[in-house]
């Protein structure tokens, strides 16, 4: 059998440098799973479903409409605050909207003329109006991803885990669960 004796610290007790090891080891620890998920559910409620991103070379978010681009404009405005930029892309796309709508040439008897070539140019504005949902939640995605993947969130998650550390910064919460585990009972044999 051998002992071993092995002192353990918390991630706030390390020193600057085991800090900063134990950082660049988790850099994904807040992204290692769907940290999207809330990003996805909060489009989907504004009618928005996104269908992949890429933060990397790519960079680009994919989206579609549920039901409708009116559909989608109401949601946002109705629980979107006035400052985000999803809000501020909709109140553009209503302007947009409203502005070719009552600007678009009538007959004598009050009624739209040329249909097609205003539905061909409110078309034009619903497909405008998607990319820049799209882009803003691009945008979204990125600043969230920066957030979780910053020093201070990470250290944050470390820290409200409680996980163990050697003191040079490596985890060590494993060897600490294991010192608490009890032996295996052996059976006697007769």
């Amino acid at each position: 059998m051998k002992t071993i004796q092995l002192n353990l610290y918390h991630f706030s007790e390390l020193s600057e440098r085991a800090q900063k090891k134990a950082l660049a080891d988790h850099q994904d620890f807040n992204v290692s799973h769907s940290w999207w998920d809330w990003l996805y559910a909060d489009a989907e409620e504004a009618g928005l479903k996104i269908t992949g991103f890429d933060l990397d070379r790519a960079c680009y978010c994919n989206a579609e409409f549920i039901h409708d681009a009116i559909y989608t404009a109401t949601q946002v405005r109705l629980n979107h605050g006035e400052k985000t930029e999803t809000m501020q892309v909709t109140v553009a796309f209503w302007e947009r909207r409203d502005h070719t709508v009552n600007t678009w040439t009538r007959d004598v008897h009050g009624e739209l003329e040329n249909a097609e070539e205003l539905d061909t140019a409110l078309d034009s504005i619903e497909d405008d109006y998607l990319k820049a949902m799209s882009i803003a939640y691009l945008r979204l995605l990125d600043k969230v991803y920066d957030e979780l993947t910053s020093d201070g969130a990470i250290a944050e998650s470390l820290t409200a885990n409680k996980y163990w550390f050697t003191s040079d910064g490596k985890i060590a919460t494993r060897i600490d669960r294991l010192s608490t585990e009890k032996e295996p009972s052996t059976a006697s044999g007769n």
